[in-house]
This record gives structure tokens, C-alpha cells and sequence, in this order.
């Protein structure tokens, strides 16, 4: 699975990290139409990982949804090139969203049967680690295709449709694993929404709402005179940070617990705001951008390691559709919230209104016991 995320984030986040360039400079749009896009794309994604997830459960078939998802993503990728409006944008990035929706529960589930709880932090982590080595590779290939052929998007897009096709290539070496399931049928087996893994999907969606997107972030390079070129690159150092980290932070969260490693990537968070917002200049920008690498590589594997923990094996696929659905209500609400507060009301206002979702979500978590953690 690692290798199907390295190939399959190389792809997309090559079309992810040219966005705010792609809507200001071609479909002549700014942040309000990015962040709705951003949005309502990832609002069906994360609708249709509920469902994923149940039916990966249901059906024992994790392995087919998560081809279908990949390969219905990929094949998105080229027709970028034909779209002239936001409205077009929109199709393709919920069509993309959708093969994600697909995929993500019944991928995260395949990941945690396949390894000793012990070592859930480690193994989200590597994989997390693979994702963004991706996305460190396309972000870079982008910045030398817009370098030689200014406003090529066209080419970014072709290219990343080819490295795509990588990851379709590698999907057919997955293996499935089958549980047995309860003599009495499937839908006996115990619901994993217990009353602490509610309260930790409560503090989860609060705190997604407070993370503004990195691609309504990214607006802030071309705001303070910098080089659209140079947007990629900023996307790049984020990805790097976030894939050196992944690894480490976890066989933290396996050593020192889940409820550390998160409260120093929050922290991070806020510390990458201030840096972004409060400070000018490309060294600043530059360290707001590693920053929030540092925070995604500290929270995003440590939050999928910790719901398989806390949750049974039966129930695994709908444990992480609803992770991954919850999650991807509040970053829906932070694509719009964020993007639409920016443009209307700049980006201190945006980030008033992440800090605050911030500080309500370390608030429930810190105020909610989790055993081992």
C-alpha cells in the first residue's frame, strides 16, 4: 500500500500544488471559488467513506473498492486540461473525491488487520511517510515544468496522468484479508462507535475545522510578491517536512503515547499560523510552510493509529469511514469557512477563525480520558 500512495500522491499532488495558480491565472477566480471547489469535492468524498467503510466490512471486499477508487481518481487527471471555469474544476475534483471516498476506509482497515496493534503507530506512519514522499516529487516536478514553460499547466496535467498510471499498475499486487466473521451474521458484530471513540470523533472534527487548507494557504506566496512558480516549492518543503516526520512521530506515538505526539502537532499548527500571518518575508512564509509539514506528519498517521487501537477488528472498515468522514466534514468546513473569510475578510480574520476551532478541539480531547494513550 505504500507504494500505491507514493505513485498515486506523486500524480495528484502535482495537480493539488499548481491549483492556486491554476484558478487565479486560467479560470480567473480566487480564494472563495478554490475553497468551495476544495470543498464540496471533499464533502462528497467524505460522505461516500462512511458507506466505504461499512460495505468493505459487510462484503469482506476491501481490495476491489480500493482499485475502483485509485483508478477512478487517475483517470481524472488529463481532462483538467480541457476545462475553462470553476463549475469544470468542480466536476473533476468530485469525480477524483469520489475515488477517494472509495478507497480510504477500506485501505486505512487493510492497513490495521494487517498489523499488531503494538505497531499501528509505526505502520500509519510509513505508509503516511510513502503518501508524501509522493508529494514531495510532484510539487518539485510541477515547479520545473511552470519553470520552463510558463502557465503549462496542460503539461502538469498530462504528466501527472502518466505517473498515475504507475499506481494502477502496482494496485494488483494487494493482498485481501478476511475476518471470520460472528456465527450469527455481519450485522451483530459490535458497533464501534462506543461513547469514547464519539468523544474523540468530536475533538477530531473540531479540530479539522480549525486546519485551513494548505491550498488556501498557498494564496499567501503570490499575496506577498512572490513568483507563481514559486508556489509549488512552498508545497514541497510542507511534503518533505511532513514525510520525515511520519516515521518518527510514529514510533512516538507507540512509545509515548497518541495524546503527546498530537498535542505537539497542534502546536505546531498554531505556531505555523503566526508565522504565515504575522511575519513577511519568504523566509517566514517558508517556515510557516515547514511548520504545518511538522504538524501533519505528528497528527494525521497518529489519528488513524489511535482509532484502530480503541476500536475492534470486526469493525474496522467503519471505524475509519467514520474517522475519515468526520474529519472530512470539518475540512470541508474549513475550505469554505477559511477560503470565502479570506477573500472577504482577509487572512488575519481566517486565521481568528482557525485558532479558535484549534483551541475548542484541544479542549474537548484534553478533557477526555483515553486508556493508553
Amino acid at each position: 500500500m505504500g507504494l500505491v500512495s507514493f505513485f498515486n500522491d506523486f500524480s495528484s499532488e502535482m495537480v493539488l500544488s499548481v491549483f492556486p495558480a491554476f484558478f487565479t491565472s486560467v479560470l480567473k477566480t480566487g480564494a472563495a471559488a478554490l475553497g468551495i471547489v476544495e470543498g464540496i469535492s471533499d464533502f462528497a468524498s467524505n460522505i461516500i467513506k462512511i458507506y466505504s467503510g461499512r460495505l468493505s466490512d459487510k462484503t469482506q471486499k476491501r481490495r476491489k473498492l480500493i482499485i475502483v477508487g485509485y483508478i477512478l481518481s487517475t483517470l481524472t487527471r488529463p481532462f483538467y486540461a480541457l476545462i475553462s471555469t470553476a463549475t469544470g474544476a468542480l466536476g473533476l475534483r468530485i469525480t477524483d473525491r469520489v475515488g477517494k471516498g472509495l478507497r480510504d476506509a477500506p485501505r486505512d482497515a487493510l492497513i490495521s488487520l494487517s498489523t499488531d496493534k503494538k505497531e499501528l503507530g509505526r505502520a500509519f506512519g510509513y505508509h503516511r511517510a510513502m503518501d508524501t514522499l509522493g508529494g514531495i516529487l510532484g510539487p518539485l516536478m510541477a515547479f520545473f515544468i511552470l519553470r520552463e514553460i510558463p502557465l503549462g499547466f496542460n503539461t502538469v496535467f498530462l504528466w501527472a496522468f502518466i505517473i498515475g498510471l504507475a499506481t494502477i499498475a502496482t494496485l494488483f499486487f494487494i493482498k485481501e484479508i478476511r475476518l471470520s466473521l460472528p456465527s450469527n451474521g455481519w450485522s451483530t458484530a459490535k458497533n464501534p462507535l462506543s461513547e469514547r471513540f464519539k468523544k474523540y470523533l468530536l475533538s477530531v472534527f473540531l479540530l479539522s475545522v480549525g486546519t485551513l487548507p494548505v491550498a488556501v494557504l498557498l494564496l499567501k506566496a503570490p499575496s506577498a510578491g512572490l513568483e507563481i512558480a514559486t508556489i509549488p516549492l512552498f508545497y514541497a518543503l510542507t511534503n518533505i517536512t511532513y514525510s520525515l516526520s511520519s516515521w518518527w512521530a510514529g514510533r512516538m506515538a507507540d512509545k509515548r503515547g497518541h495524546r503527546k505526539t498530537l498535542l505537539y502537532g497542534y502546536g505546531c499548527l498554531l505556531l505555523s499560523y503566526l508565522a504565515l500571518f504575522f511575519v513577511d518575508g519568504p523566509g517566514a512564509i517558508a517556515l510557516g510552510f515547514l511548520l504545518y509539514g511538522l504538524f501533519s506528519g505528528l497528527t494525521d498517521g497518529i489519528h488513524r493509529s489511535y482509532a484502530g487501537k480503541i476500536t475492534e477488528e470486526i469493525g474496522r472498515g467503519r471505524t475509519y469511514g467514520w474517522l475519515n468522514g468526520i474529519n472530512g466534514l470539518g475540512l470541508l468546513i474549513a475550505g469554505l469557512g477559511g477560503g470565502i473569510i479570506w477573500q472577504l475578510w482577509g487572512p488575519a480574520v481566517a486565521l481568528i477563525f482557525g485558532v479558535l476551532f484549534i483551541l475548542a478541539g484541544l479542549i474537548v480531547f484534553l478533557s477526555t480520558q483515553f486508556k493508553n494513550s
